[in-house]
């Protein structure tokens, strides 16, 4: 509303000069309507971005606080007004913005974000890392349930009498395999970040899914997330529209299939 009154100042003006009201304005200066509109840009920004609902959005969740407070930080041209109002909105921020270990993991998880930069403690960091290790072991352990081994060994044809014959076993190296192996975690730690700009988080994982498999399963979960429930209060709003007085008989089948449709066909 600011931004629309602030681009049509003078036609606003004339209408009230022909109303004979323009004292509304008296207290209401183009150049600090100006300053506002710029000082709440940035928060239209980080709210269309953490309300998208067609890409991931969680990881940008302590993205957006980092630059929310960096944009709050004061400045030596800012006056009394804005330096009061940069502070009490730096407080409010403080308060009712917390980061919490899943915000953090899927920081982790999006590839071009995975140093953790913004996360001064290096406890938080090493948090994450030990975090994401637990999540792999619990997803092969799953895998590896007591249940599937019974059934992998019944199933498994009767072994073949090894062939004699002189192999390399007095010279062959005899350390475990695994142990020269890189875990999951520290192979995607080490790996290198993508720098293109278009750069889409999913594709990216389903590319890779066969080198970190386990990591890719948990970055599918925890990414699919969203950071706001505005895109699910946007599809209950729509089916208000829906189903209506006059269209109360439809089957919840239908109302699905609509609501999905509504979603995804592009608009022209």
């Amino acid at each position: 509303m600011l931004e629309s009154i602030s681009c049509q100042y003078e036609d606003v003006r004339a209408l009230l000069l022909e109303r004979g009201e323009e004292g509304r304005l008296n207290d209401l200066s183009e150049d600090t309507l100006k300053a506002m509109v710029m000082f709440l840009q940035r928060f239209k920004e980080a709210t269309k971005a953490l309300e998208a609902s067609k890409t991931p959005t969680l990881h940008l969740s302590a993205v957006w606080l980092d630059r929310l407070k960096r944009h709050l930080q004061p400045s030596s041209t800012d006056n009394l007004t804005f330096s009061s109002l940069k502070a009490t909105c730096l407080r409010i921020l403080v308060e009712k913005y917390e980061i919490h270990l899943l915000h953090k993991l899927a920081m982790f998880l999006h590839p071009k974000l995975k140093s953790l930069k913004l996360l001064v403690e290096e406890h938080s960091m090493e948090t994450v890392h030990n975090e994401v290790r637990r999540l792999v072991n619990d997803i092969k352990e799953r895998r590896a349930s007591p249940t599937q081994r019974v059934a992998t060994v019944s199933s498994a044809p009767p072994e073949k009498r090894a062939r004699q014959s002189e192999g390399l076993s007095d010279v062959e190296d005899s350390s475990p395999s695994d142990e020269c192996t890189q875990d999951e975690v520290s192979a995607y730690i080490d790996f290198k970040s993508p720098r293109e700009e278009n750069f889409h988080v999913l594709s990216w994982w389903k590319e890779h899914a066969t080198r970190f498999q386990n990591v890719a399963h948990i970055a599918r979960s925890i990414l699919s997330i969203p950071a706001s429930s505005a895109a699910s209060e946007r599809d209950f709003s729509t089916a208000g529209f829906v189903v209506s007085e006059r269209r109360s008989q439809l089957k919840p089948g239908t109302v699905d299939d609509i609501l999905f449709l509504h979603s995804n066909l592009k608009k022209h």
